[in-house]
């Protein structure tokens, strides 16, 4: 008694109650907010108060008051050089520090208490009735010094930290994620409809296109329909590609001799072109006598050399790709 009181006559203890801090608490508090710790750890938080109030006898009598030196306590601790608060201390920080701090969150994180510290800070204040010594050193407020004149002492209590620490909403993140999933599959069947699609049905045209026969392909060409444009309709060509299809309705597909009649009128009087762009380029890259260099083949450069020379003179003809097509497959 006489080594943690010394000098006190009395000695009272103010109305924290069981749990600090509470609405009938008697005195003051300030509230410590600092950072430190990991990135998971970065704000520690606790409260300081007074707890218990010594008055020392004199020899002239005391006539403090219980108040008065709660009162000046509170004055040396936010206003005194000795006070290590004094110079960091701002009265109604705390809420604008707070406000602060929870304006950096946004859609994915938060500021989120993690865990007591669970340390033993020092000696409990009070120990409550079912626990130990040791728990109550883990979790009630604890002795943390005093401020004291010639006519009083007043015992300080700090409350256990609090740590706060940056939290990954992971519900967010989660709905984030399947959302952007479902722009991307949303994203990817427009493209796949807009271009892959387009371009799927284009390559099957050309491709069908360039292993069509002569007898399709003058079908197709010599439609009648294929000169009936309003805006640059021609009636002796409409007439021409009328006559031609009505004796391709009665050709045989397979009468070479009649098909190759056909196609010089069409040619010549309509301004066919029978050749495929497509085709011509395909059989180009085919014979181009590069190709047999590595490794050598003399006989094989020789006959793509002569086709190849065969494909890139003005006017060719359809019966001459043809011809060159059937040889190229020598190569």
């Amino acid at each position: 008694m006489e080594k943690n009181y010394g000098d006190i006559s009395s000695l009272y203890d103010l109305n924290w109650g069981d749990e600090y801090p509470n609405q009938n608490d008697e005195g003051w508090n300030i509230i410590r907010i600092y950072g430190g710790g990991t990135d998971e750890e970065y704000i520690h938080t606790n409260v300081i108060f007074p707890f218990k109030v010594g008055l020392k006898g004199t020899e002239w009598g005391n006539y403090y008051t219980i108040e008065q030196a709660v009162n000046e306590a509170y004055e040396f601790y936010t206003t005194s050089p000795k006070s290590s608060y004094a110079n960091r201390f701002r009265q109604g920080s705390s809420n604008t520090l707070w406000s602060k701090i929870y304006g950096c969150e946004n859609e994915f994180y938060n500021v989120a208490e993690t865990q007591k510290n669970g340390y033993t800070m020092g000696k409990p204040i009070y120990i409550p009735k079912g626990k130990s010594y040791d728990e109550a050193q883990r979790v009630m407020p604890y002795e943390n010094g005093w401020m004291h004149n010639g006519y009083y002492r007043v015992y300080i209590a700090a409350t256990q930290e609090r740590i706060y620490g940056i939290k990954l909403k992971e519900w967010a993140v989660t709905e984030n994620r399947n959302k952007l999933l479902l722009w991307w599959l949303c994203g990817s069947t427009v493209f796949f409809l807009i271009f892959i699609i387009p371009l799927s049905i284009k390559q099957i045209t050309s491709n069908k296109k360039k292993s069509e026969t002569l007898y399709q392909r003058l079908t197709r060409l010599c439609n009648p329909s294929q000169f009936m444009d309003s805006a640059n309709y021609d009636k002796e060509k409409v007439e021409i590609a009328n006559f031609i299809y009505k004796t391709l309705m009665d050709t045989n597909p397979d009468d070479k001799e009649a098909l190759d009649v056909l196609q010089r009128r069409a040619s010549e009087d309509l301004g066919i072109c029978l050749i495929n762009t497509d085709q011509l380029t395909e059989l180009k890259e085919k014979v181009n006598p590069k190709n047999f260099m590595k490794p050598y083949n003399a006989e094989k450069v020789a006959l793509a050399n002569e086709l190849y020379s065969i494909l890139t003179r003005e006017g060719l003809t359809y019966n001459e790709l043809t011809e060159v097509q059937e040889k190229a497959k020598q190569l």
